[in-house]
């Protein structure tokens, strides 16, 4: 016996949608993370807090380079290395803790996240 194409598709749909899942209900959901900007050569604000696990964005709005750098002795090395005006960094923090950062380029800014 041979199924025709229509009743084959309509004996398939059930197990083809479920094998999609609703994962994508999570991501939407998910509040995003704050976004700390770069500009006249300060950090703002210069201190969030976080749950573990929230990514943080960082935007330069300045007319000239910045980085955001991991201080000596933060929990957590990062840096995101030279960001021209209107770029963007993201970084995770998963962990607890204080996590002080700087600019390489504008050693007087710097700035906190603190993950609790």
């Amino acid at each position: 016996m041979t199924l025709s194409r229509p009743i084959l598709l309509l004996v398939l749909a059930p197990v083809l949608l479920a094998a999609c899942g609703d994962d994508d209900t999570e991501v939407a959901d998910a509040e995003p993370g704050p976004t700390i900007t770069m500009e006249q050569s300060r950090y703002a604000p210069d201190s969030v807090e976080v749950a573990p696990g929230s990514e943080v964005t960082f935007e330069n709005l300045d007319p000239f380079a910045h980085t955001v750098t991991s201080a000596e002795g933060s929990p957590l090395a990062f840096d995101s290395g030279e960001l021209g005006q209107d770029e963007t960094y993201v970084q995770t923090f998963d962990e607890a803790g204080t996590y002080e950062y700087f600019c390489e380029i504008h050693p007087t800014m710097r700035a906190e996240v603190a993950v609790g």
